[in-house]
């Protein structure tokens, strides 16, 4: 039989509670303002494709599979243009996004990042525009 200690029992008990903070601790955000508007633009599309894909079946899950499937190409053509610093890195965003919920299918992830390596680095070669004089 095992005999509990009563010492460790009382210091656990007497431990007081943390106070609550006088303000509540703001909500944390996952998704910078930035990508905001692109993520939520390739979710929206992914829910619209699936939903609509799923109407009329019986919602087994080989169902699912199919319409996530066809969500998967609606989320990637919702993706950013690979056109200016700030829609290259929104695409970025949204493609690491879309690989992780499956959206984007393994084989093809290699080609979306591949597609936004050269952009960047496109964008990185452009000339600097001179100052006038």
């Amino acid at each position: 039989m095992l005999k509990s200690n009563s010492v460790e029992l009382t210091l656990v008990e007497s431990t007081p509670a943390p106070a609550p903070s006088p303000t509540p601790a703001p909500a944390f955000d996952p998704h910078p303002l930035q990508t905001r508007p692109a993520y939520k633009r390739c979710m929206a599309a992914w829910q619209r494709t699936f939903n609509k894909a799923m109407e009329g079946t019986e919602g087994t899950e080989i169902d699912a599979v199919c319409a996530a499937d066809e969500a998967g190409e609606s989320y990637c053509k919702a993706m950013p243009l690979l056109s200016g610093y700030e829609n290259i890195r929104d695409y970025i965003a949204c493609a690491a996004h879309g690989m992780l919920i499956g959206a984007i299918r393994p084989y093809r992830c290699s080609h979306v990042l591949y597609a936004a390596q050269l952009a960047l680095a496109t964008f990185n070669c452009e000339p600097k525009s001179r100052k006038s004089a």
